[in-house]
């Protein structure tokens, strides 16, 4: 056959239902350690970031990178933040975020938002909420994030409304429109759809497979606190 080289090609994985190798023992303790490793050479200040969402990555031996960092450098490959930029704009990074982590509910205590596994599942899927993770363990399905410019998003998700006002996951190359713009108020704890005017509801009842949007009433169900925020009263 051909090889084909094509720079800044994205590339696409399938997952098998098995795999034909040994991972030398628990999986997600290799997967772990490989992100780990990874997030070191490559994602320069952003490193940081990737700890907050995988706690339990911080203190994990992965022994020494330094002849990756090396060679990153011997080939001169650009900054972590022009990958973001140029390659794969659907990313997002810490210096971009104000409110970020997960997204604890007032209403409902010890409950959390969660994507409930439908982040990749599709577009237009809703998320929902379900008893908040241990902050120490892995909280992908919790971690949820509002940009400087408004949008409120998962790690690979998008979210807006549907036309029944719903809140739903969907793909991040329409962020702009005006269907996916957000406001957190820090002092009156809502989240606010700006087109709609309408607050994000937790709903009459914990568990819940999806989220509303409603018109703000100041009920606690329709408060919200984030683990990190840039902005301090």
């Amino acid at each position: 056959g051909s090889l084909l080289f094509t720079p800044c090609s994205k590339v696409g994985h399938i997952f098998r239902h098995g795999y034909p190798y040994d991972f030398q023992g628990d999986h997600f303790e290799t997967v772990l350690f490989n992100y780990k490793r990874v997030a070191k050479v490559w994602m320069d200040d952003d490193e940081e970031f990737y700890y907050k969402l995988r706690p339990m990555a911080r203190n994990k031996d992965v022994g020494s990178v330094h002849a990756r960092s090396a060679l990153r450098r011997e080939l001169q490959c650009k900054p972590y933040e022009w990958y973001v930029d140029h390659i794969a704009p659907n990313l997002v990074m810490e210096k971009d975020l104000v409110y970020y982590g997960q997204m604890f509910s007032v209403g409902y205590d010890k409950f959390c938002v969660d994507h409930l596994g439908n982040e990749n599942k599709g577009s237009g899927l809703s998320i929902g909420t379900y008893p908040c993770h241990n902050p120490d363990s892995a909280i992908d399905n919790q971690f949820l994030m509002v940009t400087n410019d408004g949008i409120f998003r998962t790690i690979d998700r998008c979210l807006s409304l549907n036309r029944d006002d719903t809140v739903v996951l969907n793909h991040c190359y329409d962020y702009r429109e005006a269907d996916y713009q957000f406001r957190y108020n820090l002092q009156d704890k809502t989240l606010v759809h700006v087109r709609s005017g309408k607050c994000v509801d937790a709903g009459p009842k914990t568990m819940a497979t999806k989220l509303i949007a409603t018109q703000c009433t100041g009920e606690d169900r329709q408060k919200w606190t984030f683990t990190y925020n840039k902005l301090v009263l």
